[in-house]
C-alpha cells in the first residue's frame, strides 16, 4: 500500500512538473511574438501645430499615420512609412484643423493604436 502511495505521489510531482514546463514554455512564447507590436509613448505633445510623440519598435515594420475628428470621421492622413528598430519621434502637421476634439491613428501590421487630443 505504500509503494502504492509513493508511486501515486511521483506520478503527480512529475505530471505537476511538466504542466508548469509547458505553461513557461507559452508564456516564454508570448514574448517573442510582442517583438510585433509598437510601444508608443505616454507623453503626447502639441507645439506650434505639430503633434509630436515617440514609438519604439522591435523589428522593421510599416506604420500609417491618420487623424480622426471625435465623430470618426477621417480628416488628415499620411503616406505610410517604413520605420526600422528602435525609437522613432513621429511628428503630424494638424495647423490645419479647426478647434476640437480628434484622434491620432497609428496602424502597424498587427495592431492599431489611439489617442486622443484636444485643439484649442
Amino acid at each position: 500500500m505504500d509503494n502504492l502511495k509513493d508511486v501515486l505521489l511521483v506520478f503527480t510531482v512529475v505530471l505537476l512538473v511538466y504542466v508548469l514546463y509547458q505553461r513557461l514554455l507559452q508564456v516564454l512564447g508570448k514574448k517573442e511574438r510582442s517583438k510585433k507590436y509598437a510601444r508608443v509613448g505616454e507623453e503626447l505633445k502639441i507645439n506650434q501645430g505639430m503633434l509630436a510623440m515617440e514609438i519604439t519598435v522591435d523589428q522593421p515594420m510599416s506604420l500609417l499615420i491618420t487623424v480622426h475628428h471625435n465623430s470618426g470621421n477621417e480628416v488628415l492622413s499620411e503616406e505610410s512609412r517604413q520605420l526600422e528598430t528602435g525609437l522613432h519621434s513621429i511628428e503630424v502637421n494638424v495647423s490645419s484643423l479647426s478647434t476640437g476634439k480628434y484622434y491620432v491613428q497609428l496602424k502597424t501590421p498587427s495592431e492599431t493604436y489611439s489617442r486622443y487630443f484636444e485643439l484649442t
